[in-house]
């Protein structure tokens, strides 16, 4: 059997190099998503502060239900644990860690307490301990006794370096210093808590121990350290891992679709062939073991041909994750052999499904029949086709339902994807009944314009609904999926945008260049001539709560109330009143809680702490600042960093006080004025990933559908060579063959670019009502017009190229030709 599979083979040549193509196409795309998730899974933030440290005890980051939902503030654990770790046998000492964001002079840096120094360790290179709070020790080269400005969360001051200190180990994530513990425990300001509890070991040291002594805090071991030196990496993490997957899951799922489908075609192509081997006497068995070959010969060569490109794809992607923030600096993609291993035993196993599956009907035939049966189409769709197409839709009908009905943007767009991913498998299950259902709706039409191409080309419609099915279901799959994923990203940054430009009015907006702004710097901006009022934004989330159990809550604290040019469309009480412990609450939040003015409610700060607030106003502009908006009292000590991250302000005389505020930048280094009001949130990182990765992953899966499209097309035209000499041989036209083929493209092309639209139509329509109440999803018409002019593009050229070939040989030389 597979001497005879590679000689047939060879008397295929157009078929063997269309599914070579598609393997290969696969290939590289499996191989770039699987490559990214196993480098994203095998990250881990580097251990380099705490490296001299047998053990870190630490806040857990997560919480929710499941323990699945990453905080993004960071939890502390309580100082007092500290004597209690110390009187562990085998614990030479337990040191606190305290750090808070700062700016000295023009460079970012950390400031941690002085005792932290002997984690790493830092040693003093030059110069001494630092003392008093006016006093700095540099974890890099630098000048002894060299004044500098710091500023942090208190107001800025100038310091003066008294030691230099050099790590044994390289520290290359953050420039750090070091201030006295009384000076740094001040700064952080969250007295009885500290970032985490270093363990140096001695004799004996079992980490086991521990546990006991740290109660509900985690202890963290070997790579694990890093978790505690950088929380902000491991979400990161969290979210590369989540970008990988997708990447790798989506692009699975198309280039599975796409050689399950050709491979079926293959073999429905071959049913002659097929028949004439069991009316030669070939059993089922060697039937099935010769296609079986065959498939594994042209998985195995194509996947192998693809790993390469995958590669060089998935480095490409690399890199541009970790230009755009997405993934940590040093992030890279490594060792290769798993995934490529991965990629040619899928290929074989999707290549092995698809043609036993669809050789089945052709092998079981009697031999007395098989001629008979290859020659004609069935027309019946088979029942695990129905099946399948209807679970499909079952499992869409929910999907549509959530992504309708939920208030929470990332569960919309998710929910509506997959609501496409199961749109577009029931579209390929069910296809030769829409293909039945087109031609009997298009025939008195066809007919009417075109008597002769028009009624052919509607006849073979309803005649071969499988072999126009195959061909109109890799344009489904493009159109669909291409502006699904592009456009409910456009939708959601529209709907965000949109609602920003309405609530922001301010005249200024002042930030900074390094890590934030003083909250001090407040009061200096309210008290400078010309200015009328002034807010500070900056974003946090909330912990699971609100009704809310799997996400964190995005928000912002809002310091200052009602003023600067802030406008989040307040439908009861007012921001004036957002002090202490006080929340005002989105629309949605609000109503899932059954919350008013004036009540109380539950809430998860950013680091879990469990607490309660009052809530003093109701708001509707939630995409644009975030399901709460939260006073500074509320969440005093409760975040990773207490800088300030924007202030807007409201000037009578804008070019005045622009000046005025920028002579502040001698009180507040790094301070920047401009003159147009923008806004970080929370979910930010995940917003600049969808506007980088989304965009390039619908023009990967574009392409790669697109050359599905002609490969799919240019197979099904090349076997027609001796449809069309018999059409000429009984009378017809090459120009009455030529119409026939341009209604036929015209067919396949308003199958494909209809059903597609329709299943992007039904994913997008509750996607936008849930993010903005209304039925019109923002769709740029040119980029949609670009992805139907090229997807009605590619269907024309390759139908009309090899139609235009065939007809190029005399009828009796294509009636016996063999492809």
């Amino acid at each position: 059997m597979l001497r005879l599979a590679l000689l047939t083979a060879r008397t295929r040549p157009g078929s063997f190099a269309g599914a070579l193509l598609a393997f290969a196409m696969s290939a590289v795309l499996v191989m770039a998503g699987g490559m990214l998730l196993q480098a994203a899974l095998q990250t881990h933030p580097p251990v380099e502060r705490y490296a001299a440290a047998a053990a870190v005890i630490a806040g857990d980051q997560q919480t929710g239900s499941d323990h699945d939902v990453d905080l993004t503030e960071r939890v502390r654990v309580d100082a007092s644990l500290t004597s209690r770790l110390a009187s562990v046998p085998g614990v030479r000492a337990a040191i606190e860690d305290v750090g808070v964001p700062a700016l000295l002079g023009r460079r970012t840096t950390e400031a941690h307490n002085w005792s932290s120094a002997r984690l790493a360790p830092y040693v003093l290179t030059a110069g001494r301990a630092p003392r008093r709070s006016n006093e700095i020790v540099v974890g890099y080269p630098s000048k002894l006794g060299a004044r500098l400005n710091l500023a942090s969360a208190e107001r800025p001051r100038s310091v003066r370096v008294v030691g230099i200190a050099r790590p044994r180990r390289p520290v290359r994530s953050r420039s750090v210093i070091f201030l006295s513990d009384p000076a740094a425990a001040r700064l952080a300001g969250h007295p009885g808590r500290v970032d985490a509890i270093g363990i140096l070991a001695d004799r004996g040291f079992d980490a086991s121990r521990l546990r006991a002594a740290a109660r509900s805090a985690l202890v963290l071991t070997g790579d694990s350290r890093g978790k505690a030196e950088s929380p902000e990496l491991q979400e990161g993490r969290t979210r590369l891992i989540a970008v990988a997957a997708s990447f790798a899951g989506l692009g699975a799922f198309v280039a599975l679709f796409v050689v399950a489908s050709l491979m079926a075609l293959a073999v429905q192509q071959r049913e002659q062939e097929i028949g004439l081997l069991r009316a030669i006497a070939a059993t089922p068995g060697q039937v099935r073991r010769m296609i079986a070959w065959e498939a594994t010969i042209v998985a195995l060569l194509g996947a192998a041909a693809g790993i390469w490109p995958g590669m060089k794809v998935a480095h490409a992607l690399a890199r541009g994750l970790v230009k755009h923030g997405i993934a940590p600096r040093g992030f890279a993609v490594g060792d290769a052999r798993l995934a490529a291993a991965g990629v040619l035993a899928g290929s074989v196993a999707v290549a092995l499904l698809a043609v036993l599956s669809a050789s089945r009907r052709a092998a079981r035939t009697a031999p007395t029949r098989a001629l008979t049966d290859a020659s004609v189409e069935t027309r019946r769709v088979g029942p695990w086709r129905l099946i399948g197409g209807l679970i499909a839709i079952a499992a869409a009908i929910p999907l549509f339902a959530v992504s309708a009905a939920t208030t929470t943007p990332a569960t919309a767009a998710a929910t509506s994807e997959l609501d496409a991913i199961f749109l577009v498998i029931a579209a390929g299950c069910l296809g030769p009944l829409v293909a039945m259902f087109a031609a009997r709706l298009f025939r008195p039409l066809f007919g009417a314009i075109s008597p002769v191409g028009g009624f052919l080309a509607s006849a073979n419609l309803g005649a071969a609904s499988r072999r126009f099915s195959s061909a109109s279901t890799p344009l489904v799959l493009t159109v669909a999926m291409s502006c699904t994923l592009l456009f409910s990203t456009t939708t959601l940054d529209h709907a965000i945008t949109a609602q920003r430009h309405a609530g922001l009015s301010a005249d200024l907006a002042l930030s900074s260049s390094g890590p934030g702004l003083p909250p001090s710097t407040l009061d200096a901006v309210r008290a400078t001539p010309g200015v009328d009022s002034a807010v500070a934004l900056t974003p946090t989330t909330l912990g699971p709560s609100l009704g809310v159990s799997g996400d964190p809550i995005p928000a912002a604290i809002i310091a200052g109330g009602t003023g600067g040019g802030l406008d989040v469309d307040v439908t009861a009480g007012s921001l004036a009143a957002l002090r202490g412990n006080t929340i005002a609450l989105g629309r949605n939040r609000a109503d899932s809680v059954h919350a008013h003015v004036g009540e109380r409610v539950d809430v998860a700060l950013g680091d879990g702490t469990k607490t309660r607030a009052t809530v003093v106003a109701i708001y509707t502009r939630t995409l644009g600042f975030g399901d709460a908006l939260l006073s500074p009292g509320l969440v005093a000590g409760h975040q990773t960093s207490p800088l300030v991250d924007t202030i807007l302000v409201r000037a009578r005389h804008t070019r005045a006080a622009t000046a005025a505020l920028r002579s502040l930048a001698s009180r507040f280094p790094g301070l920047r004025v401009r003159t147009h009001a923008s806004l970080a949130s929370a979910d930010e990182a995940d917003r600049e990933t969808n506007r980088w990765l989304g965009p390039l992953f619908v023009a990967i899966i574009f392409a790669f559908t697109s050359i599905a499209v002609v490969n799919t097309l240019v197979m099904i035209a090349l076997r027609r060579g001796r449809e069309l000499a018999l059409l000429r041989l009984t009378g017809a036209t090459n120009r009455q063959v030529r119409s026939m083929a341009r209604w036929e493209a015209a067919l396949i092309v308003a199958i494909g670019l209809g059903v597609g639209l329709a299943i992007a139509a039904t994913a997008l329509l509750p996607l936008s009502h849930s993010l903005t109440g209304d039925l019109r999803p923002y769709i740029p018409l040119h980029q949609l017009a670009a992805i139907l002019g090229v997807s009605t593009l590619v269907a024309v050229i390759a139908l009309a190229i090899p139609t235009r070939v065939a007809l190029r040989k005399r009828p009796i030389t294509a009636l016996a030709s063999a492809e």
